[in-house]
């Protein structure tokens, strides 16, 4: 095939890219900011970051995909071709796309992706399981006939399957992710606080005392927000004991999807997760004990992948290099013209 071979990890939270033979190039916040009224992208990526919380009136703030997801098709567009374009720079030929999806996406959501990437500049694109991305990124076998258990924690869904030769067995997914747990901290405070605070506080209190287990030496933060009845700045402290309470329904949907995948998983690769585990990873596996939380209620050895949050993109480029793999599961780089044609068959 011409062009760069490219995996994109084009997610809620963040978009990677991964090139054949140069690795991860490229990681994103996945966030365009906008004038109000004509919609002018003025900042995205990294770049909006710092500006995040502090955007006058006259801007907003558009995450174009959510859920995995395309929220906002012109804004994805933008910021898709803008990141190709710099990947890609001096090469006459279009690259090639690896793209990674929600294991529960519609064929109609398929093509819609198709086309935004082809008109972001791909010249064709394959699109595959983020769960099975994350565990070939995690270091499991594309040939073995063994059973593998990823659950896979993004921005805003939870992918779980059970992975054998490549190609996934089971899966499910669930609309719970690192974004609902920050939300669910930010709304918490306020009710509780009467203190409202920005996104980007909300999700250090997570990192620094966010917490799936409760913990035998309580720890706390100093965090700021502002006071809803004055208006004023105030500094407030939020402990680890509290954010467990906040946080322990979230952790129960991930654990529900989890026991969910394995009650629909054959006996015999069942007898393969008993030996092989569970496998933790997307950025949110990084909670304190979650490993441990999901160990406890399953009763099956569970452990975080190494460099949980770039998983997919690196299964992504291993999977670059496994075109063979691909097409022997039914993984095909297609274009939008040949799914003209195939609607013409």
């Amino acid at each position: 095939m011409p062009g760069m071979k490219l995996g994109l990890d084009f997610g809620s939270t963040t978009l990677t890219v991964y090139a054949q033979g140069r690795g991860i190039v490229l990681s994103e916040l996945s966030a365009v900011i906008c004038d109000k009224y004509s919609m002018r992208p003025i900042a995205m990526g990294n770049a909006a970051k710092s500006m995040l919380e502090k955007l006058p009136a006259s801007m907003v703030c558009i995450y174009p995909i959510r859920g995995g997801i395309i929220n906002n098709y012109p804004i994805a567009k933008i910021m898709l071709k803008r990141y190709l374009d710099k990947v890609c720079a001096g090469r006459l030929l279009k690259p090639t796309v690896l793209m990674g999806v929600p294991s529960n996406v519609s064929e109609l959501e398929k093509k819609t992706l198709l086309d935004l990437v082809t008109e972001a500049g791909a010249g064709r694109a394959c699109f595959i399981e983020e769960a099975l991305a994350a565990a070939v990124g995690s270091g499991v076998s594309l040939t073995e006939p063994r059973g593998t258990f990823i659950c896979d924690i993004g921005g805003e869904t939870t992918d779980c399957a059970v992975v054998t030769m490549g190609n996934i067995a089971v899966s499910k997914s669930v609309r719970v992710g690192g974004n609902q747990l920050s939300n669910r901290i930010s709304e918490y405070i306020f009710r509780e606080h009467n203190i409202e605070v920005g996104g980007d506080t909300a999700d250090k209190i997570k990192k620094t005392v966010g917490t799936a287990v409760y913990r035998n030496e309580e720890i706390g933060v100093i965090a700021g927000g502002k006071n809803c009845d004055t208006g004023m700045p105030v500094l407030f402290e939020i402990t680890s004991t509290e954010i467990y309470w906040i946080l322990k329904s979230y952790m129960e949907d991930i654990l529900g999807c989890i026991r969910s995948v394995l009650e629909i998983t054959p006996p015999e690769l069942i007898s393969d997760i008993a030996d092989t585990g569970i496998i933790l990873s997307g950025g949110s596996a990084n909670l304190f004990g979650i490993d441990r939380f999901i160990e406890w209620n399953t009763g099956i050895r569970t452990v975080k992948a190494d460099r949980p949050g770039q998983c997919a993109a690196l299964g992504l480029g291993r999977l670059l290099q496994n075109r063979k793999s691909l097409e022997n599961n039914g993984y095909v780089y297609i274009s939008p013209e040949d799914e003209a044609e195939d609607e013409e068959l």
